[in-house]
């Protein structure tokens, strides 16, 4: 696919985008004091954890996109994905990408809904946009390297970044189903960990939702009453999970035609082979580190690709500051 796209590119003017990355500031967010939860009734729902140690293998997979610049008819954008591997405390990792893909109005999926024609300029306005469709192309990837990992490997402790909620955009529930069929099939567990949940129980979020419980421990939230889109299908069980003393609380979503028990014991499995920083697992860490951009790698890709296919690069007439100065900022879609 993404050679296909790139071949109408040839020989174009090219502008590229700016490499410009926020800067990085190392501090805890300020949030206020976590709900502290009494009595029996939560008591059920929480569950302590003792590390197993029985040299299962752990792999975390994530992917990341970014866009590189534009072209007279479209937008360039570059995706790359990494899967790493902990086994026995040896750490490797692979790299797949970065996948370039010049997304115009001929190759753009459509939008929810089927396509729609505007009366007054007769182009199609149900297509997805530019930045949608690259976040398309990006779950595209990732469920590809989801599935052969899947596939590829046994009796192993597979990591997602972010939720096994799906029937979204992007995420439909047959292709999800499918991957977690394949893995169970292969004995492996798959667990999908959130930095951040909109989930809430009497308006707190799940990972504010503090026990009176040392870690490591889970608390089993989904059999609560919570604020949770009808349309969405949960193909996981939901926990709030705090894993590391002093460390964050993250939402843990882990295959639902697991077992509890069997859940209970992968996450156990997961911290007896795995080095948790600040709560989070270490594989899942470097597997976001891999795959992001830097500023860079942007610079290599844009090198590449003007050479690759004959592109003549000019520059990028930015509106925004020619209109507004230093005020102008933010992208122009």
């Amino acid at each position: 696919m993404s050679l296909n796209s790139m071949q109408s590119i040839k020989g174009k003017h090219f502008q590229p985008y700016e490499a410009e990355f926020p800067s990085f500031v190392a501090e805890r967010p300020i949030s206020s004091d976590p709900i502290r939860l009494h009595g029996n009734a939560f008591s059920t729902l929480l569950t302590p954890l003792e590390p197993i140690k029985d040299g299962s293998t752990v792999i975390g997979i994530d992917v990341s996109s970014i866009r590189v610049g534009e072209t007279e008819t479209g937008s360039i954008c570059a995706i790359r994905g990494a899967i790493v591997w902990n086994e026995k405390q040896h750490y490797q990792y692979v790299r797949l990408g970065p996948f370039p893909f010049h997304v115009t109005e001929m190759n753009r999926p459509e939008a929810p809904g089927g396509p729609r024609l505007d009366a007054s300029s007769g182009h199609n306005v149900g297509l997805l946009t530019p930045v949608e469709t690259q976040n398309h192309l990006c779950s595209l990837v990732e469920r590809w390297i989801r599935a052969g990992v899947s596939f590829a490997s046994s009796r192993s402790i597979i990591l997602w970044d972010g939720s096994l909620t799906a029937g979204m955009p992007g995420n439909p529930v047959s292709a999800i189903s499918h991957i977690l069929r394949v893995a169970r099939r292969n004995s492996n567990s798959v667990l999908a960990f959130s930095k951040a949940t909109t989930i809430r129980f009497l308006g707190w979020r799940i990972t504010d939702l503090a026990p009176n419980q040392k870690p490591p421990c889970l608390l089993e939230v989904e059999n609560l009453p919570l604020s949770i889109s009808r349309t969405a299908s949960l193909l996981g069980r939901i926990f709030a999970a705090k894993l590391a003393e002093g460390g964050y609380s993250f939402r843990l979503d882990i295959d639902r035609a697991l077992s509890r028990e069997d859940c209970i014991t992968a996450v156990e499995r997961l911290l007896g082979n795995e080095l948790m920083f600040q709560g989070y697992p270490e594989t899942l860490r470097l597997a976001h580190i891999y795959s992001t951009f830097t500023a860079n790698d942007v610079l290599g890709i844009q090198s590449f690709l003007a050479a690759e296919y004959g592109l003549k690069v000019v520059p990028r007439c930015n509106i925004r500051k020619t209109l507004f100065g230093p005020f102008g900022t933010g992208y122009e879609d």
